[in-house]
């Protein structure tokens, strides 16, 4: 039996389910890359006294989405309270 041959046969036996997970070579590891975002102190303060408002009239906090996005020179960031449909900008210029 050729090379080509035996490849094929194995192949088989790996669609047909008859060569074990231990015969099987693990798969290669997967690559984790992590991002982190961060708010400083003023941005902070600024957020948790906008959130305080919105619990103050809606009685709850509701749902946020965090946007973090780059113009090239700095961080711009903002957050979105889909309770009150309104953005808060905390985007610090001064750190540019």
């Amino acid at each position: 039996m050729d090379e080509n041959q035996e490849r094929i046969n194995k192949m088989y036996l790996r669609i047909s389910g008859e060569i074990t997970d231990r015969e099987m070579p693990p798969p290669p590891p997967k690559k984790s890359k992590t991002k982190t975002f961060t708010l400083d102190e003023n941005q902070v303060n600024k957020l948790e006294e906008w959130q305080e408002h919105i619990k103050a009239i809606f009685g709850r906090y509701g749902d946020y989405e965090y946007r973090f996005s780059s113009n090239g020179i700095g961080q711009i960031v903002t957050v979105y309270s889909e309770l009150a449909d309104i953005e808060l900008d905390l985007t610090d210029i001064d750190t540019w």
